[in-house]
């Protein structure tokens, strides 16, 4: 009996061999495991062209939450934009651009995804033109130009960024702060060679290009017994001295536009006014209200929105190519705002599901049903995008 108890319990040795056995078991486990793991990692590194474009969509969802004849039915409209209220949007060639707090996406205007870069700038903002965009760190130093094919370039500048514009060829102009002048004005060819630097004795508020990207008019800004002023500059990026200032203006600019025949049209915020190729004053329109936004092409032609708080109403003005013989145009309902078919001379006006087409003389040429809860309108060829606050709509707009 005493013999057959030791032969069922195991000696000190055989225990430790039975741990050291399990000991063994675990580490194969684990190192299979992690074998396994490096295995995955890499499969998925290599293959990571088609399946990182699908995972970096998780931030723009395509839903179609109705269809209506404004819309083909070919689209992928709506587009939702998920948690990126203050996204922005421009026309980058034919495609759709829309840059959130962390994607750069470019859509074709079918809908379907051309492209998803990522960035982190901080307080990131969009310029587009011809076949570009530019996106700069707003008050930060990176900056990088933007195709349909990739990132183009990237850069960072010695100073913080003030903002940036874009020319149709890809030339950058840069305003930023700087402790040895006002500011300074940078300029990149789109290889992304720098070719001018100007230090500024005067802030610079806004600015143009010159066709051909040769060189900008400026609008910078003074005080003058406690009225802000702006001054309209000419520079050449091939040299040093500016070409020509115009006289101080009573008006804080806020967009500086080149019109046909060289001459200049300034947006301020409180009244506009075209000037002459060389500077002169040619015409001033003083806003009876206050200014909620405007826009002019190269004809000449612009188009305001003004808005009264107290009448609650809102008023649209059409100028074309002088200040003299300003269109007046009040509604009592809502605009959200205006625009312009240069092709066929008409101001686009608006509303909260319904947009306006006006000739220059302000009569009603077209009317037009659009989605609700839109705030503004981009157009690309023969579509309009609509954004609201988390959507951008497409139509397809026929004029009559």
């Amino acid at each position: 009996m005493k013999e057959n108890r030791e032969n069922r319990n195991p000696s000190q040795k055989d225990i430790y061999i039975m741990r050291r056995q399990k000991k063994r078991k675990r580490i194969l486990k684990r190192s299979i495991f992690c074998v396994l793991l490096v295995t995955a990692v890499l499969v998925l590194y290599q293959r990571r062209d088609a399946w990182l474009p699908k995972l970096e969509t998780i931030g723009v969802r395509h839903q179609s939450r109705y269809q209506s004849d404004l819309a083909t039915a070919d689209g992928n409209f709506p587009l939702t934009v998920d948690g990126a209220a203050d996204y922005q949007i421009g026309a980058v060639g034919d495609d759709l651009a829309l840059l959130t707090d962390s994607y750069f996406y470019l859509y074709e205007t079918g809908g379907s995804q051309v492209a998803a870069r990522q960035h982190t700038y901080g307080g990131a903002m969009m310029q587009t033109a011809g076949d570009c965009g530019l996106l700069y760190e707003l008050s930060g130093t990176r900056f990088r130009l933007e195709t349909v094919r990739g990132t183009r370039y990237e850069k960072s500048t010695a100073d913080h960024i003030l903002f940036g514009r874009l020319a149709e060829d890809g030339t950058v102009a840069l305003i930023t702060a700087s402790d040895t002048c006002a500011c300074k004005l940078l300029v990149f060819n789109p290889k992304g060679q720098q070719i001018y630097q100007r230090d500024c004795i005067e802030q610079i508020a806004e600015l143009s290009f010159l066709p051909g990207a040769k060189g900008c008019i400026a609008a910078s800004i003074q005080a003058d017994g406690g009225a802000i002023q702006s001054v309209i500059h000419s520079y050449s990026f091939a040299q040093k001295d500016e070409l020509w200032k115009s006289q101080p203006l009573d008006m804080l600019a806020v967009s500086v536009y080149n019109t046909e025949g060289e001459g200049i049209f300034v947006l301020g915020d409180t009244e506009a006014c075209y000037l002459s190729s060389g500077g002169s004053v040619l015409s001033t329109y003083v806003y009876p209200d206050r200014l909620v936004s405007g826009i002019c092409d190269k004809s000449g032609a612009a188009a305001l929105l003004l808005s009264n708080t107290e009448k609650r109403t809102q008023t649209a003005v059409i100028l074309n190519g002088s200040a003299k013989d300003a269109v007046v145009k009040p509604y009592d309902k809502e605009v959200k705002a205006v625009g312009l078919l240069p092709e066929n001379k008409h101001v686009l006006v608006m509303m909260r599901n319904q947009l306006l087409s006006l000739s220059y003389d302000g009569s009603v040429v077209q009317e037009t049903e659009i989605p609700e809860g839109c705030e503004d309108f981009l157009r690309i060829g023969n579509y309009f995008f609509f954004s609201g606050f988390d959507h951008i709509d497409r139509m397809t707009f026929r004029s009559q």
